[in-house]
Order: structure tokens, then C-alpha cells, then sequence
């Protein structure tokens, strides 16, 4: 009896449709931002916080993503259903819901602060290591900065606002971060 599986990898009919998404170890739904655009798709963590992905990782790679292709050559994309996004080009990314395994958890100082990326007003708890403090020195230390209980204001063309668990602000795109008081 042998147990060499003769089959390499998945047949043509598992790398696209609905044999593609099971074969998928996880795939969670993300809402991201651009400088013109806003893109909805899955992702697969494989067990990491986005927070991280984001921070170590050039491209992010999104299942499904609509409106469609998020390549600027439509053409040059691998022609499936999966296509890679620069991580440099996301301002804001909405992860999704769900609670972080214990091992994952960071647990932090949190502070309020307000956010200006791009078109967007952000403000939401900033969660601090011990002795660190809200300022754009904390970029540096920080490529994606995650913000919980945040609120998130469009002042572009089609202005929108959003209540959110988590919004996670790419430190390249953020012009200011101040520090807010709170009354409680």
C-alpha cells in the first residue's frame, strides 16, 4: 500500500467558481479604500490579523474583488478570479469581523485620536505600547495604524460617513494624527 498521492495539485476545474472557494483554507470579506476607489472582496488571512498582512506583505491578494479588476492593466491580471492589489495604494482597509485568537491579542494602551489620510477624517482608539504617544513619530513604528470604534468621514465628491468596529489607516497617507480627550 502506498501513500504518494499521484495527483500534483488541484485539476484546472479547482483554480476557478465555487471549487476554488472550497478549496480555500478561510476567506473573509474586506472593504478597502484607494485614493479613487473602493474595493470589496475576500481575503485569506491563514490565521494573521490584516493589521499584520498589511504591514509585511507589498500586494495583497483579494478573491472576487468588485468593481472588478484592481490591476491599472486589466489585461496583465492572471485572468482568475483572484488579482493583487499594491498595499501602498490602500489608504483605509475595513477588516472583517471577528475576534483575534488569544496568542494574537496585543494588549495596549488605548487612546482617541483623529486621523487625517488622504480624503478621509478618521477618528477612533489608537491602541499604545506602554509609553508611546499619539503622533506622526508613531508612523514609524507603525506601517497600517488600526483604530477601533472608529468613525470615518468622506469629504470627496460622493462624501459618505461610516461607524466601524476597525479601520486600519496606512501611515503613508496620514497628513496628521492628534490626539483627542475624551469625557469619560
Amino acid at each position: 500500500m502506498t501513500f504518494w498521492n499521484w495527483r500534483r495539485g488541484p485539476g484546472p476545474s479547482a483554480t476557478q467558481g465555487s471549487a476554488a472557494l472550497a478549496m480555500a483554507p478561510e476567506l473573509a470579506p474586506i472593504e478597502l479604500y484607494t485614493a479613487d476607489a473602493r474595493i470589496v472582496g475576500w481575503i485569506s488571512p491563514e490565521g494573521k490579523r490584516v493589521t499584520d498582512l498589511l504591514s509585511t506583505q507589498d500586494e495583497l491578494r483579494l478573491w472576487r474583488p468588485s468593481p472588478g479588476s484592481t490591476a491599472d492593466d486589466p489585461e496583465g491580471s492572471d485572468g482568475g478570479e483572484w488579482e493583487t492589489l499594491l498595499t501602498s495604494t490602500v489608504i483605509l482597509a475595513m477588516p472583517p469581523e471577528w475576534r483575534a485568537s488569544r496568542q494574537l491579542r496585543l494588549h495596549r494602551k488605548l487612546r482617541r485620536a483623529a486621523v487625517l489620510a488622504g480624503p478621509f477624517s478618521v477618528s477612533g482608539n489608537v491602541h499604545l505600547a506602554p509609553g508611546a504617544e499619539i503622533g506622526l513619530h508613531l508612523l514609524r513604528q507603525q506601517r497600517f495604524v488600526p483604530l477601533t470604534d472608529a468613525y470615518i468621514l468622506h469629504s470627496g465628491d460622493q462624501a459618505f460617513e461610516h461607524v466601524v468596529s476597525v479601520v486600519i489607516v496606512n501611515g503613508a497617507h496620514i497628513a496628521q494624527i492628534v490626539p483627542l480627550i475624551t469625557l469619560a
